[in-house]
């Protein structure tokens, strides 16, 4: 990579790989919810920027077949198009949520003490965890 994309892809590697890990060498740090949020959106920006190295410097090279030089640049269509891909990758992501559940029912019930005692023949034992 040569200069200006060597810092995009420093940036890159270090918010796809050495960020996440970096947060998942501590119990601690795997248990807190807000830390994870962290290191799952810097791995979702880094394979953006990812796949925008793989294009954009491609594109930004003097081609055989072209007479002048010139710094790629996106156009406000690419830049309504990329927004839009985010936006609606946030809403199904939200429409999911709401149709399947995040948290599985097992783990819900889980936690819940449905009878204190149950019968089981003739002889009542203390219940810890019932299915229904």
């Amino acid at each position: 990579m040569q200069a200006p994309w060597n810092l995009w892809f420093i940036a890159f590697t270090g918010l796809t790989y050495f960020l996440p890990v970096a947060l998942w060498l501590f119990k601690w740090t795997r248990r807190n919810l807000w830390i994870m949020s962290i290191a799952c959106i810097s791995v979702n920006i880094g394979m953006w920027l990812e796949r925008f190295l793989i294009i954009v410097p491609g594109l930004a090279q003097k081609q055989m077949f072209t007479f002048d030089w010139y710094t790629y640049a996106p156009s406000a269509v690419e830049i309504t198009i990329i927004g839009g891909t985010f936006a609606l990758v946030t809403l199904l992501m939200l429409l999911f949520s709401k149709v399947l559940p995040l948290i599985p029912l097992y783990d819900i019930k889980e936690g819940d003490i449905l009878k204190t005692e149950i019968k089981i023949g003739r002889a009542t034992v203390p219940a810890v965890f019932r299915e229904d």
